[in-house]
This record gives C-alpha cells, sequence and structure tokens, in this order.
C-alpha cells in the first residue's frame, strides 16, 4: 500500500501530539539538521502502519508491536507499507524509493464478534 506524507499531514499530527519539533515543522530546522525538508514524525508513520493494516483486517487486533527506524521519512515522499503475516504476527516494512525507513512487527489477535 502507497502513501504521500504531507506536509499538512505533520502538521495536524504536531498539533494533536503537541511534538512541535523544529525539525518536523520548519524548512530552515530540517536543512541545519542537514536534510532539504522537514521529516515525517516516527510515531506518526507507526501509527499510520497500525490503522492502513486494522482498515484492510477489521476483525484482528494488535496487542503489540515494535518498530525501529533505519532512516528519517522527508515529507512529501512517497512510502510503501508492507506487511507479511506468519500466523498471528505481521512483519512490517516500510520504504520510499526501495530505502528501509522502518521495519517492525505487530502481533494480533482475532477479534470475537
Amino acid at each position: 500500500m502507497k502513501k504521500t506524507i504531507t506536509a499538512e499531514q505533520v502538521l495536524n499530527y504536531a498539533h494533536v501530539s503537541q511534538d512541535h519539533a523544529a525539525i518536523h515543522v520548519s524548512t530552515e530546522a530540517a536543512k541545519q539538521a542537514g536534510f532539504e525538508r522537514p521529516i515525517v514524525h516516527g510515531m506518526y508513520l507507526m501509527g499510520l502502519a497500525q490503522s492502513l493494516y486494522i482498515k484492510e483486517n477489521p476483525l484482528k487486533w494488535i496487542f503489540r508491536y515494535s518498530m525501529r527506524f533505519q532512516q528519517p521519512l522527508l515529507i512529501d515522499e512517497e512510502v510503501t507499507f508492507r506487511f507479511v503475516e506468519k500466523h498471528n504476527t505481521i512483519e512490517v516494512m516500510i520504504l520510499s524509493n526501495n530505502d528501509k525507513i522502518a521495519l517492525g512487527y505487530f502481533e494480533v489477535k482475532e477479534l470475537e464478534i
């Protein structure tokens, strides 16, 4: 599944999370840190991955997760979310231009309705 993370989405997340770290919201601060533009919050990416998975698997519940970030994602870059199911563990990979942004997993349970 592919998504482009926009500056508007990052600003909305910064407002909701109250994480207004300059590297996420200021082009000048990002440039001073060595990036051409602001970077996406890691927690936003992890939450988005969970939301995308649950949208496609509404009868599952994520009860444990872990994610390690390999490198930052710049705003306005397209990312691909890949999910590989192995029993009750979902391997998660977030890629941009074939570069690994993050790797992790979700542990899931079937919801009883």
